[in-house]
């Protein structure tokens, strides 16, 4: 089992994201945690094959007050392929296309034909499903000749997602700095949620629970926008992703969905 955090914003957030809770569910998530967010137009990723309260990393990236991102995606795992966790194999994952540096995290199980899909130019470092999908889906991208910019592109990625859905469990995270890209698996496995967040007034904002907490700089009077995540944090506000359903965010608005009015 892993799970999954995508947040999306209209302005740059000073995000304190506490993901202990989240990466300790149960002991579940023992086998790494990466926390992924876009200081500008470049990616910044921090990663390691230990428990997050395990690390000395994670003190400084909730205190530290000029992380700041419209866009962030958190993963903690427990592995299903690969060996002994490695830093190659833990989420998420980054490779650069035609000038833009793309992330993705997964969590499911992809099995049989599907190691037998071409990769190109694109190759995984590690050794997980994980990262050989995400390099087969830039190659395709790359092929395509486009970035995921328009409701065709969109379109065109959950067909290739659903395709790759058939080999196993998908539920994944997609961005390339500018846009989220969020899809639930075929078969509703595990599941995905998302809430809508409206911060407003000039006082610091909080979205806080036991697993998660936002807090937004004084100078920014209003802002807006969504939090995905595998299971609610939170008791109120959180909408369930449709099986097979892609989600987009850009700029804290939802784009574009496969399944629901935007």
């Amino acid at each position: 089992m892993c799970e999954l955090l995508g947040l999306s914003f209209a302005k740059p957030v000073s995000a304190s994201i506490s993901i202990r809770s989240f990466a300790m569910r149960g002991e579940e998530n023992a086998d790494g945690w990466g926390l992924a967010w876009y200081p500008d137009r470049s990616l910044a990723v921090v990663k390691e094959p230990i428990k997050w309260g395990a690390s000395q990393h994670t003190g400084f990236l909730e205190s530290y007050s000029r992380l700041v991102s419209s866009i962030y995606i958190a993963h903690v795992r427990h592995r299903t392929t690969g060996g002994e966790p490695t830093h190659a194999d833990t989420h998420p994952f980054s490779r650069e296309l035609a000038g833009r540096e793309y992330c993705f995290a997964h969590n499911g199980t992809l099995l049989g034909a599907f190691w037998e899909l071409p990769l190109g130019r694109y190759h995984p470092v590690g050794k997980t499903d994980s990262e050989h999908m995400f390099c087969h889906i830039l190659e395709e991208l790359a092929e395509k000749n486009s970035h995921l910019d328009s409701e065709g592109d969109w379109f065109w990625l959950h067909d290739k997602l659903v395709a790759l859905n058939r080999q196993g469990r998908i539920n994944c995270m997609l961005t390339d700095g500018q846009r989220l890209c969020c899809y639930h698996d075929s078969a509703g496995w595990k599941g995905l949620t998302f809430s809508k967040v409206y911060v407003r007034g000039e006082r610091v904002s909080h979205l806080e629970d036991e697993t998660l907490r936002i807090e937004l700089e004084e100078d920014q009077s209003v802002n807006h926008g969504f939090v995905v995540a595998t299971r609610p944090l939170s008791t109120k506000g959180w909408h369930t992703f449709e099986p097979s359903e892609l989600l987009v965010l850009e700029g804290g608005m939802a784009r574009f969905s496969t399944h629901r009015a935007t």
